[in-house]
């Protein structure tokens, strides 16, 4: 642990430290071994690889942005955002906040060229009050549609929708992405 009067050097190389352990711990354990995590999901350890992952990105694009006014974020990294905000973060907020599931549906859809087939779209629909959500083309009763970081962002509090392309039913879209955040 870094003294309370750590210098930037100091606390760099503290950040290092940990990253390091993290990553080794990361490596050598087996994706399938049982672990605990607050998500009600997969209880596995390749759930903290890919927590971890996606977390490092974000807080490099925070940082990024804070310092330089710009940054980016891969589009298969950011899809695989979008699927753990469907996996893990709506199932959190809504367990944790008690808010309910909108009761119409919403199409994601990321439109990055590359994209490898059947990846980058989900649904996600209310089923007698339980979210349900599937990654998948389906019709929604309205779909978000922009490049994967864009709505990865959105979805992560850090920007807003304007930036993505809504089609259909502008409240059902709001519906979901004004949930508060996780």
């Amino acid at each position: 642990m870094p003294s309370d009067d750590a210098d930037h050097e100091e606390l760099g190389a503290w950040m290092r430290l940990g990253a390091g352990v993290l990553v080794d711990v990361l490596a050598t354990t087996p994706l399938d071994a049982d672990t605990w995590h607050p998500f009600p999901f997969d209880q596995k350890a390749w759930v903290w690889s890919r927590r971890q992952m996606i977390e490092t990105a974000l807080h490099r694009w925070d940082a990024e942005v804070a310092t330089t006014g710009g940054s980016d974020l891969d589009p298969m990294l950011a899809s695989e955002g979008v699927d753990e905000f469907f996996q893990l973060g709506l199932p959190r907020i809504f367990a944790r906040t008690g808010e309910a599931v909108p009761t119409a549906s919403l199409h994601v859809h990321c439109t990055d060229e590359g994209m490898p087939d059947g990846s980058g779209e989900w649904i996600a629909w209310n089923e007698s009050g339980e979210m349900r959500t599937a990654p998948e083309h389906r019709k929604g009763d309205a779909a978000v549609r922009g490049a994967a970081a864009d709505i990865l962002l959105v979805f992560m509090g850090r920007a807003d929708a304007g930036g993505l392309d809504i089609v259909g039913d502008p409240a059902a879209a709001a519906a979901w992405l004004e949930l508060p955040g996780w």
